[in-house]
């Protein structure tokens, strides 16, 4: 009995992290310095508790929340800062993950031929921010996580890929709410010169074009 309950509670969990992961990421609500709560979460979308208290520990492992006793979730807010560090863990992170595959041979054809459906998706998202720009920033999120979630797994590089999952996290919460129609020309290229250059071996490439660019003047920028 308890095996067969088991896939359905991770599935419940699953839906309330996206949920909740949405909902910060978009600023809708859970604004930084405030409180998710539990027994709220959990009668907004008719679960138990149980569900909402384990997809809160995920966001607590990922560095979005902290839960405090008595209180609720606790949504973190960091400074400029904060932020700066961050960006600048993520870009050796990165080409830790691009120095493996490339001096490995990692990248197969089969991974250039997905990298690049996920590139040409990219241009297809203008139909999505026409109709509405939350969603098609809620659909740039779910497609920057598909894309270079899988070029870290790529390298097999297990605990690197672990910590960028957390590094991403953070700073999507700085970036994706910025992001609009006009910056997906320059969102395509930013991605093709990644998948290209690394099938290329290209590292110096690669660690020239780590900043994206079409975020210039729209988000906190730790370079300027």
């Amino acid at each position: 009995m308890v095996s067969d309950d088991f896939p359905i509670a991770q599935s419940i969990t699953e839906e309330v992290v996206r949920y909740l992961r949405r909902q910060l990421l978009v600023r809708k609500r859970f604004l930084p310095g405030s409180f998710i709560r539990e027994n709220e979460v959990a009668a907004e979308l008719n679960v138990s508790r149980s569900p909402v208290r384990e997809a809160l520990k995920v966001l607590e492992s990922y560095g979005i929340v902290k839960t405090l006793p008595r209180r609720g979730a606790l949504v973190l807010q960091y400074s400029d800062e904060d932020v700066d560090e961050i960006y600048n863990v993520r870009v050796l992170l990165d080409m830790q993950v691009y120095e493996r595959i490339v001096s490995q041979r990692l990248m197969t054809d089969a991974h250039y031929d997905y990298l690049n459906r996920c590139i040409d998706k990219y241009a297809e998202m203008r139909s999505v921010f026409e109709k509405s720009v939350e969603e098609g920033q809620l659909e740039f999120f779910d497609l920057e996580c598909r894309f270079h979630f899988y070029i870290h797994n790529i390298s097999g590089l297990k605990w690197t890929t672990e910590l960028l999952k957390k590094t991403y996290s953070r700073l999507f919460q700085y970036m994706i709410h910025n992001v609009g129609p006009e910056d997906l020309p320059r969102i395509y290229t930013f991605h093709h010169k990644i998948v290209e250059n690394l099938r290329a071996g290209n590292l110096a490439a690669l660690a020239e074009n780590r900043i994206e660019a079409y975020m210039e003047g729209k988000a906190y920028r730790p370079d300027k």
